[in-house]
């Protein structure tokens, strides 16, 4: 049973009379559980709602086209908790002091087919892989990192056999497409253990579509836990040189390379990112893997319908963490500032909150940010990354979007991820104030 907290209107639920604060108890004789298992069951021409009103229960009888929604809002999905104690887990290595939900870890099915949040199925039980494949659950992500069976338990913080290709099997045999993650770990689940995973997870393909492989991220808050050794720009260099040996046989055999890189291995070291065609079906662009060069395709795309929106020469800020600034000036702000009367310019920000190894642009806080650009020079406008705040416009350390733009005294954009949605903010931005002024 589960609570509904919004009808829409004009709706076949308006119409029965249903209201928020009513609970639905199952559709076509199954039990309603969460929002899942009501999308999938109300999927038909005729169905027969159970709801709960107060101490009633009443019964519906609905004949409606099959794709026909009945206008009811469930309440949200709660989050699954994680029982592994994974080694190189991002949760363990947080501060003290931080908001509660940022040290949960979630380890659902259900977000990892709406989201593409990665599971391991260790706790995955029978019931849940059989509703994956009634309700079709597909494609998943799936974090494997190791199959050696001691040292994935090492890995994973678990001491049982967790069955990982007994569940692949029963998934893969019944239709649902998986893609794995492995985050690499120098000289733990890398070489024989790496060459071992991925012949393993081959034996699937194509149901397995991808492999995608990240490094391990540390930061300075590693307090009595495993110790693991950084990924540096050499050990970069040498991975991608054994992961495109190993790409070549697997495109030989497989008609596909199946493993991919994700975009920070590339970052790290003075190769170029690779081309479209190296990413094929661009599987895990959420993970990092070929985000970097779409973003570059569609800049060029972009590019010629880009133009000053203001109609005055315009100054703009762009914030970054010390990864993205190497692509931004290698990829982009050469081409940005020859827009007639545009200025733009980086603000690589040093990672002090998780330390200077953590350099990605989502880990970034708003009192770094503040710290860095409190005594530069910036311009009308400055342009945050997209992934530095949550849904609240809050940062990892509780900073606030209106408290940083209080202090910096700036007009603050979160980027869009596109130049051309920046624009029209920005002249959207400029009229206002143009209003305003008048």
């Amino acid at each position: 049973m589960i609570s509904i907290i919004q009808i829409q209107p004009d709706s076949i639920a308006e119409e029965l009379g249903l209201e928020a604060g009513d609970a639905v108890v199952s559709v076509n004789g199954k039990e309603i559980s969460d929002a899942l298992d009501y999308k999938f069951y109300i999927t038909n021409e005729e169905v027969e709602l159970v709801v709960q009103q107060g101490e009633e229960r009443l019964i519906y009888e609905i004949e409606k086209e099959y794709d026909d929604d009945l206008g009811i809002q469930l309440e949200d999905l709660e989050l699954r908790s994680c029982g592994n104690a994974c080694i190189f887990c991002f949760v363990f290595q947080n501060p003290k002091g931080m908001r509660k939900s940022l040290y949960f870890k979630d380890e659902d099915y259900r977000f990892s087919f709406l989201y593409g949040h990665y599971t391991t199925l260790t706790n995955a039980t029978r019931e849940d892989l059989e509703r994956i494949v009634e309700q079709r659950l597909s494609p998943l992500y799936i974090s494997v990192h190791v199959t050696e069976p001691e040292l994935r338990k090492l890995m994973l913080g678990i001491k049982f056999d967790d069955h990982l290709f007994e569940k692949i099997d029963y998934l893969t045999s019944n239709g649902i497409e998986l893609n794995c993650q492995i985050v690499l770990c120098p000289e733990l689940n890398d070489g024989a253990h790496l060459d071992q995973t991925i012949a393993d997870l081959k034996a699937y393909f194509p149901m397995i579509q991808s492999i995608a492989i990240v490094p391990v991220g540390l930061t300075r808050h590693r307090k009595n836990l495993f110790a693991l050794k950084p990924v540096t720009h050499e050990y970069s260099l040498s991975t991608i040189a054994e992961t495109d040996r190993r790409r070549k046989a697997l495109k030989a055999e497989l008609g596909s390379s199946f493993v991919y890189l994700s975009d920070e291995f590339y970052i790290r070291t003075d190769l170029p990112i690779p081309e479209s065609d190296y990413y094929e079906g661009f599987y895990q662009l959420e993970n990092g893997v070929g985000l970097t060069r779409d973003f570059i395709d569609n800049f060029q795309a972009e590019y010629p319908l880009l133009k000053n929106p203001a109609g005055r020469p315009l100054n703009i800020s762009l914030v970054t963490g010390t990864l993205g600034a190497e692509v931004l000036k290698k990829y982009f702000l050469r081409q940005l500032n020859q827009l007639p009367g545009m200025f733009f310019k980086l603000h690589p920000v040093l990672n002090r909150f998780y330390g200077p190894s953590i350099t990605v642009s989502g880990l970034l806080v708003g009192e770094d940010i503040y710290d860095t650009l409190k005594d530069q020079k910036t311009g009308e406008y400055i342009v945050l990354p997209p992934d530095c705040i949550n849904d609240d416009g809050v940062f990892l350390d509780d900073w606030t979007l209106p408290q940083l733009e209080k202090q910096l005294g700036k007009k603050l954009i979160v980027f869009p991820r596109s130049f051309q949605k920046l624009f029209a903010l920005v002249e959207e931005y400029e009229a206002a104030f143009s209003d305003h002024r008048r």
